[in-house]
């Protein structure tokens, strides 16, 4: 026989997002807690640069708090469906209360949108 390369099953593993190394401000982990009691869920991809650098503005104290949706489908623990269920634009897209906001954001800016909805709903 010819020196065949032997034949490997590849079984890719799923690839993680970067681990998170900032540790989280007092604003981020009130803005945390904030947008964990508006349901809030952060869609990104495990390669994507931005989402790494919202994590890494929000810190990893205040990300736990978040649902992370991984929306690539060789990430790990993918929900590709759910990301494209919900027309996912981009990545990073913040879905809070419900209503999508694409693109990175500043901690001030979420804060904005936790303040606005917040008087959304106060108002109701």
């Amino acid at each position: 026989g010819i020196g065949e390369p032997p034949v490997t099953e590849v079984v890719k593993q799923p690839s993680s997002p970067p681990a998170i190394t900032t540790t989280s401000s007092k604003e981020a982990l009130a803005l945390a807690s904030d947008l964990k009691d508006m349901d809030a869920r952060f869609f990104g991809a495990f390669w994507c640069s931005h989402c790494y650098d919202q994590k890494q503005t929000l810190g990893k104290e205040a990300m736990a708090y978040i649902p992370y949706v991984e929306c690539d489908k060789e990430g790990k623990d993918s929900q590709n469906k759910l990301c494209k269920a919900n027309k996912i634009p981009g990545y990073p897209t913040w879905e809070i209360n419900g209503e999508l906001f694409p693109g990175e954001q500043s901690i001030e800016e979420l804060q904005d949108v936790v303040n606005e909805i917040k008087g959304k709903l106060s108002t109701k």
